[in-house]
């Protein structure tokens, strides 16, 4: 562990400006220079499994973070949250991306009882005494460009509802208590935005993700077949690929701690890059690589907490806010390519050597890419905005 009292290096210290990296929320008292909480550094940073490293976090607090302090949790807002994911992102991408769709979930959820102010707090409340993890389950295979259309179905009995797909690639598959997951029901032609218990009759984990990077991020496929969901479960009801208030808000949490989590990802390679430079005292043409992704880094790093606080401040909200939350998704994978480009140079070999770090977050960093919604999507949204189009996710309609 870093002296507490050492000062960070200048490129360190710039690049956490305006970051929170030492604030209490109630997961612990005592927080290490990089943001990341004592007790945590020395697990994630060691050599136990990507889900002995997430189940071990989620036991610190991480899981409660966004959950109000009224029903056991840290209360951390938006901005807090994404600051305490980038500094995962920066220690432990797999862990971080994982963790990343529990948080955007959770965040979900908190601003969700925080609108309607329903019984929705009682979940809620059961996350957070059980340190429990919430999986993201909304991806399906063959990925769709219009990630709202669920091919997940749901047949409502007298309890609640019968659901049956199959979502892939799902992080957390075997580490989450619960999966939070969206089906159509086709009698109504709504959506449903429900939680299913882990342990669930007729829900398995089957197979991996054979990705190249990411590797511990507990990542498989989930298949339900005729599963039963209690109503209680249910917190969300509304027409079928309709943008509410739910969908903006969803896709603000998402963007937001996204791009906090890639942002450590990079800042990550951009301290391998400074220390080869500093350690090596060679510099010449590459002072300016450095310079010009440091820069990418601090303007992804601005816009990513100014929507974020925006949001949380009610300034930003309806259609602006979800044109805003997908350009920002596609200006992350820009940066990446950009800030990539620059530090190539500095990196040399290292970026493409088994077993160097470099190289492992350059992979790591290259998932920036494969998020929903699509690039392309995401223009289409922020096009078809600011001309006074409808929005709509699905680039055929």
């Amino acid at each position: 562990m870093a002296d507490r009292a050492e000062e960070p290096p200048p490129h360190r210290a710039l690049l956490d400006s305006g970051w929170h990296t030492d604030w209490h929320t109630g997961w612990h008292t005592d927080w290490a220079p990089d943001g990341v909480p004592d007790g945590v550094v020395d697990g994630v940073a060691g050599h136990a499994s990507g889900a002995a490293r997430i189940r071990q976090l989620a036991a610190s607090g991480f899981a409660a973070l966004a959950i109000p302090r009224e029903f056991g949790g840290s209360g951390a807002g938006l901005v807090e949250v994404a600051s305490a994911q980038r500094a995962l992102g920066a220690l432990d991408p797999s862990a971080a991306i994982a963790l990343n769709m529990h948080s955007f979930t959770v965040g979900l959820m908190a601003d969700y009882w925080q609108r309607h102010r329903d019984t929705s707090w009682m979940l809620l409340e059961g996350i957070a005494g059980s340190h429990a993890l919430v999986a993201s389950a909304f991806a399906e295979p063959g990925g769709s460009p219009n990630f709202m259309s669920s091919r997940s179905s749901a047949v409502e009995t007298g309890k609640g509802y019968r659901v049956s797909g199959v979502k892939y690639p799902c992080s957390l598959a075997s580490t989450a208590t619960l999966v939070c997951l969206t089906a159509r029901v086709e009698a109504t032609d709504e959506t449903i935005l429900a939680l299913c218990p882990a342990a669930s009759p007729g829900l398995t984990v089957e197979g991996d993700w054979p990705s190249l990077g990411m590797t511990g991020s507990d990542t498989a496929k989930l298949v339900l077949r005729d599963v039963d969901i209690d109503d209680r479960l249910v917190f969300h009801r509304g027409p079928a690929d309709v943008i509410d208030d739910t969908v903006i808000s969803g896709m603000v949490w998402f963007s937001v701690l996204l791009s906090a989590t890639y942002h450590g990802v990079l800042s990550a390679l951009l301290d391998l890059a400074c220390r080869q430079m500093t350690g090596s005292g060679q510099y010449g043409t590459r002072v300016p690589l450095l310079g010009r992704a440091t820069r990418e880094l601090l303007t992804l790093g601005g816009a990513c907490r100014q929507l974020g606080r925006d949001f949380e401040d009610g300034r930003l909200s309806g259609r602006a806010a979800l044109a805003a939350a997908v350009a920002l998704r596609a200006t992350l994978s820009d940066v990446r390519d950009r800030a990539l480009s620059a530090l190539t140079p500095v990196l040399g070999s290292r970026l493409y050597t088994r077993d160097q770090p470099a190289a492992k977050l350059l992979i790591d960093s290259l998932a920036t890419h494969h998020h929903p919604p699509s690039l392309l999507v995401c223009d289409q949204v922020v096009g078809d905005h600011c001309t006074g189009r409808e929005i709509s996710f699905d680039p055929a309609g």
